[in-house]
């Protein structure tokens, strides 16, 4: 009898798990987690690991904005930059921080200042704000007039300043350079910056074969889009036993984000016999007038091309170049034509090749 009533009880037991489980699965919630690519979780990780950095989630207005980070390792006064959510965009615009705030959860509250923002893209909540190393090349850091680093700063690689000269055989722009930089050419040009406004360039070994020669180069306004200088070049032709001086007017006007053109007129006040066989050479007994474009590419090398008028030769030149630029050393190969109807080779009236480096420190 206990025996059979064992049974019964097992038999039950048996009889009610399966539906009792089935009924359970039936009704109990299940998470389904959607992961995204493996490539967009090691960018997210990359952010929030490797880097000191932010995100962006209130806009107060035109300049201020808050932004929420892990990290605690932010100064007042600092700048950093904002990198786009958009991976196809990169760095949108350079802030500077204003307050630095601990929260209770354990993050930090992060005020900033906007300080430079591009053209084409706006900031907004979601956006990165991190630290960039500007002291060589960066990928994320893609060339733009808007994000040219202007202002004196140390430790910034010379691909993301203004050019200072397009060459000899070109001509300078209307930038100077930062106090107490030098730049040297390999032929012995070197300028100097006595202050962030005023640079003074001499082609050193000339001045021991008494061939003395100065140049001067003098910032005189500049703004967000427009840069305007003035200077002179002051050469002593041994050979001819007479000086050369020029009057140098020089603007740089920005005219997209990528464009910079370059207005460049050299007015001979004193001047020697044979000057028109020195066309080749801005500033040095001639006057000419030349207008030009500079194109910032995505790496930061520029490639340059204009046209420029002769007086004394009355005839219609030009040049194109491509500037390499590392992080103190520049190279530039290029064209140039005295004369574009005149198909030969020649320095004087015709065509020619010419390379130029330096570095800038």
């Amino acid at each position: 009898m206990l025996k059979a009533l064992f049974a019964l009880i097992i038999m039950l037991v048996f009889s009610i798990c399966p539906f009792y489980s089935h009924a359970e699965m039936e009704t109990a919630p299940v998470d389904v987690v959607i992961r995204g690519p493996a490539a967009e979780v090691q960018a997210d990780d990359r952010d929030r690991l490797l880097e000191i950095t932010g995100r962006i989630e209130t806009i107060y207005d035109h300049k201020t904005f808050l932004a929420n980070s892990l990290f605690a390792e932010w100064n007042v006064g600092e700048v950093v930059a904002v990198e786009s959510q958009n991976p196809s965009i990169g760095v949108v615009a350079f802030v500077e921080v204003t307050s630095v705030e601990k929260k209770v959860n354990g993050t930090y509250a992060i005020k900033f200042e906007l300080l430079r923002h591009s053209r084409t893209s706006f900031m907004q909540v979601g956006d990165s704000v991190f630290k960039l190393s500007l002291s060589t090349e960066n990928p994320r850091y893609k060339g733009t007039t808007d994000l040219v680093i202007k202002k004196r700063s140390d430790h910034v690689s010379s691909r993301y300043k203004p050019l200072i000269t397009q060459g000899v055989n070109i001509g300078d722009t209307a930038q100077t350079l930062w106090k107490n930089e030098f730049l040297l050419t390999w032929y012995g040009l070197m300028n100097f910056g006595v202050t962030d406004s005023l640079t003074l360039s001499s082609v050193l070994p000339l001045n021991f074969t008494g061939a003395t020669n100065a140049q001067f180069k003098y910032k005189a306004f500049e703004t967000d889009s427009n840069v305007l200088s003035a200077g002179f070049s002051y050469a002593n032709v041994p050979s001819e036993k007479r000086s050369t001086l020029n009057l140098n007017l020089l603007w740089d006007g920005i005219s997209s984000e990528s464009q910079v053109s370059h207005t460049f007129i050299t007015i001979a006040l004193l001047s020697f016999e044979k000057a028109d066989e020195t066309t080749a050479i801005r500033s040095f007994g001639t006057s000419s007038f030349q207008s030009g474009y500079e194109f910032i590419l995505n790496d930061w090398d520029r490639f340059l091309i204009g046209p420029n008028y002769n007086f004394e030769k009355k005839a219609v030149g030009g040049y194109v170049s491509y500037v390499k630029i590392w992080d103190k050393f520049h190279f530039s190969l290029s064209m140039n034509s005295t004369d574009i109807t005149a198909f030969r080779l020649s320095t004087q009236d015709g065509y020619y090749f010419f390379f130029d480096a330096y570095w800038r420190f």
